[in-house]
């Protein structure tokens, strides 16, 4: 630490290191505000699923740990854009960037810090997005098909008869254990008005499909009696293993699941659907520095503008930025845009945007001039 602090040191100026604690202090202020509205956000979310039965109360702290965890990949991006913005456009509100100007320090030094603090952000983002966090949202969603199949089974208790809310069926099974998950001796009537049908099995579990998200029912060692008995077509079926589709998942739960997937496996998969996840990933670190050097310009406001008037800009600029990523990892889910070319002209649009804004006056002077040519 002494070694890095020293290289350190002697690679940043005073006005350098006074910079980048500007943006550092900023970042945490936003990430903190950002963090906090989040938890708040799923917090609620997670007692309105609790307080109808839908979520165990139990599990509510964990999931939101979770959450707010895996969501800083998320949260980084924005939060070093807002953070190099602010912090700028309170320099140059308060005439540090002219007085910093004066002491021979160009805009490409400003430049140098911030791709320093950014790619820095970067580093960190890509690190989190690519490997940390679907470990993270991996436990996340076990955790919530878990709660989920112990809210499907509130009501049942070993040893008595539990009927569905629509009559279609009865349950029985004389052992339950403490999570409800796993069962012995079971009997289920599925009431049918042509052909009862019923089902014995030694043992059973709740299993849910980690592709799909169908919740099944599955029986082990058990027989199929179909029909009435005494009937020509009454029929016994003896059977090892059995499951029955409970619930089918939703299309929430599958991409839940393949957010989940460690960033190895879906490259070693190679589908296009795994490839515009990776690609996800890896434009959350990528529109770090982009976004962070357009803020650099942003925050250049005229005298009469005010202190934060490049903001409004700014969360402009996210919007599209994130929207445009968010439409070509559809495109490329579905095949309708090549993986190779993927996000990369997203990228390519967003660094001739910010070329355009930190040449906007030699483009207007470049105007003016033609302008003059042709009324010449």
């Amino acid at each position: 630490m002494p070694a890095l602090r020293r290289i350190f040191v002697e690679r940043f100026s005073l006005i350098d290191r006074y910079m980048l604690r500007e943006f550092l202090i900023s970042l945490i202020a936003v990430i903190g505000v950002l963090w906090l509205i989040y938890v708040a956000t799923r917090f609620a979310r997670y007692l309105a699923q609790a307080a109808v039965g839908n979520l165990p109360a139990e599990v509510i702290f964990n999931l939101l740990w979770l959450n707010s965890f895996g969501a800083l990949s998320i949260l980084l991006p924005i939060g070093t854009f807002l953070a190099v913005l602010l912090s700028l456009s309170r320099m140059s509100s308060d005439n540090e960037l002219t007085v910093i100007a004066a002491c021979g320090i160009d805009g490409n030094r400003i430049l140098r810090n911030v791709v320093v603090f950014s790619g820095t952000m970067a580093i960190i983002t890509g690190v989190l997005a690519l490997l940390i966090v679907p470990d993270v949202l991996s436990g996340r969603y076990e955790i919530e098909q878990k709660a989920k199949i112990a809210a499907n089974t509130t009501g049942l208790v070993a040893g008595s008869f539990k009927e569905s809310q629509d009559g279609d069926w009865t349950f029985y099974s004389q052992q339950l254990s403490e999570d409800k998950t796993h069962m012995e001796n079971i009997f289920i009537e599925i009431h049918r008005d042509e052909k009862p049908l019923i089902f014995r099995a030694e043992r059973g579990r709740f299993d849910i499909e980690s592709e799909t998200g169908d919740k099944y029912l599955v029986l082990e060692d058990g027989y199929r009696y179909e029909g009435n008995a005494g009937d020509l077509d009454f029929r016994i079926a003896e059977y090892a293993t059995h499951g029955m589709l409970i619930e089918r998942g939703e299309s929430v739960q599958v991409r839940e699941k393949h957010k989940s997937l460690p960033t190895s496996v879906l490259w070693e998969r190679g589908e296009p659907q795994d490839l515009a996840e990776i690609q996800w990933r890896v434009s959350s670190a990528v529109m770090t520095v982009i976004l962070s050097v357009i803020a650099i310009t942003l925050a250049h406001t005229g005298p009469r503008q005010g202190r934060y008037a490049g903001f409004f800009p700014a969360v402009l600029v996210y919007v599209i930025y994130s929207n445009l990523l968010g439409v070509t990892r559809a495109w490329v889910e579905k095949g309708d845009l090549a993986p190779w070319i993927g996000a990369i002209w997203v990228h390519l649009l967003m660094i001739g945007i910010m070329l355009m804004l930190q040449n906007r006056l030699k483009l207007k002077q470049f105007w003016q001039q033609r302008k003059r040519l042709k009324t010449a």
